[in-house]
This record gives C-alpha cells, sequence and structure tokens, in this order.
C-alpha cells in the first residue's frame, strides 16, 4: 500500500462517524486488529488491520472518537477491485512529540473505517473498539505530520 495522504483531515470535527452500514453485493469488511502502539521510529501510532473485498471508485474514512466526541477525520484514496488483506499505521504524534492528538484514559476509544461512493453516499461502515493500552499523549495535533499518513505496516 506504500504511503497514502488525505483529501480530508480534520482535528475535533463536528460531524459525526456514520452508522453502521452493512456491505452492500461484491464488499466485504472485517477490521481484524486496531490497536494503539508505536512506529518502528518509537513515534504513538495506530495499527491497523483490514479485510476487504471492494469494489473501484470509493473514498476510505477513518474516524478515531473517544467517550468524548471525535478526535480525528481521514479521509482519501480511491478504492480499485481487491480481496485481501490491508495493514497501515497512521501517526497519533510527531517524531519530536511536539505535536499530537490528545488521548488519556484507558478504554472507549473506537475507531470506524467507512467507504463512500463518488456522491458521498455511505456504502459501508463499520465500528470497533480499539484495542491495548491508550498512549498519554497531550498538545494540538499538526496536519503536517499527525494523523496523515497511511504507512504500510512493516
Amino acid at each position: 500500500m506504500g504511503v497514502t495522504t488525505p483529501d480530508l483531515l480534520a482535528f475535533d470535527p463536528t460531524e459525526l462517524p456514520p452508522v453502521p452500514v452493512a456491505a452492500p453485493d461484491g464488499w466485504r469488511l472485517t477490521v481484524d486488529l486496531a490497536r494503539f502502539g508505536e512506529l518502528e521510529d518509537g513515534t504513538p501510532a495506530l495499527a491497523i488491520l483490514l479485510d476487504i473485498e471492494s469494489e473501484p471508485g470509493a473514498a476510505m474514512d477513518l474516524w478515531l472518537a473517544d467517550d468524548q466526541g471525535v478526535l480525528a477525520r481521514w479521509s482519501g484514496g480511491s478504492t480499485e477491485d481487491y480481496r485481501g488483506d490491508v495493514c497501515f499505521q497512521l501517526p497519533l504524534a510527531s517524531e519530536d512529540g511536539s505535536h499530537a492528538i490528545p488521548l488519556a484514559g484507558t478504554t472507549g476509544h473506537t475507531l470506524t473505517v467507512a467507504f463512500r461512493d463518488q456522491t458521498g453516499r455511505v456504502i459501508l461502515s463499520i465500528t470497533r473498539g480499539i484495542a491495548s493500552f491508550v498512549p498519554q499523549l497531550t498538545g494540538a495535533p499538526d496536519r503536517a505530520e499527525v494523523f496523515r499518513d497511511l504507512l504500510a505496516c512493516p
């Protein structure tokens, strides 16, 4: 998958994640893993493993939320006819730690993965809890470094 940057990146967006929408014909999505961890350089990150069947032309939305609301939204790309696993990581802080998505607590964090057609209609959406210990991060995110690039899993 390499590195993918978003068409839309928002922190503390007012829009809520879509409700779950069952997969239409030609689609399948399982979020096999959503966990807090670290990149190879030690930067806090969110790791995501999807098992997917997709049709061409949809954009992918990712929503990171806690029990207080949405922390970040990522949207971009264009799906292809694909069957298999996709694994990627999103940095939650800058390499030097000066910018971060503020995370605290130990539970209540969720990831929503949704796909929208070319008109913006949600064609598939699933939400699941995020596993593992929550990195205790403070500060403000920076669009240039935090939650921007989808980095392929090592």
